[in-house]
């Protein structure tokens, strides 16, 4: 079972920010890309991440999403096809947002592979912003069952690192069309 964790920075101040960026982008990868950023300076990405909250007048809102996406060795036997996956995942919210993607070659969750997503919650387009709602967290973990064909088990860790699991595992739709 794959698993996707939301990773809550609701009351983060600007080192949190520059951890959470880091961390898909820093250190510790074998694969990364960046969406709207620099990929290759955590401290450029972390300025692009401050004016687009800024230009908008988001400062005083959640400044940053942290997901971990952890797939299994049937999933993603490859840091190529986490990555694949990963964004794939995102494709969505990378269009509109910016972001962070970086896989890790380290056991989680049963799998050699998993990635960490840092997204900036503001809307580079409009201002609007993404939430860490369950709504915004069931079609996530809903979508990478979709994009897996796996069923996903969502975990959601609080400010106050304390992890709540999802009752509901979220199972691959299908396409009724299909015979």
């Amino acid at each position: 079972m794959e698993t996707f964790k939301v990773i809550k920075h609701t009351t983060g101040d600007d080192m949190c920010l520059r951890n959470v960026i880091n961390y898909p982008i820093g250190k510790d990868q074998v694969l990364k890309e960046g969406f709207g950023i620099d990929a290759n300076n955590t401290s450029a990405a972390t300025t692009q991440y401050e004016a687009v909250t800024e230009f908008f007048g988001n400062e005083n809102k959640t400044r940053v999403f942290h997901y971990m996406a952890a797939f299994t060795d049937k999933t993603a036997p490859t840091a190529e096809k986490a990555m694949e996956l990963t964004k794939e995942i995102f494709a969505d919210i990378t269009d509109d947002h910016l972001a962070a993607i970086g896989v890790h070659n380290k056991e989680r969750e049963g799998g050699s592979y998993h990635s960490h997503t840092a997204v900036c919650p503001t809307n580079i387009h409009d201002g609007s912003m993404l939430y860490g709602d369950n709504d915004t967290n069931y079609a996530l973990a809903q979508r990478m069952a979709d994009v897996t064909g796996e069923p996903v088990k969502l975990v959601v860790r609080s400010d106050k690192g304390k992890d709540w699991e999802c009752p509901v595992i979220f199972t691959p739709k299908t396409d009724d069309t299909e015979e």
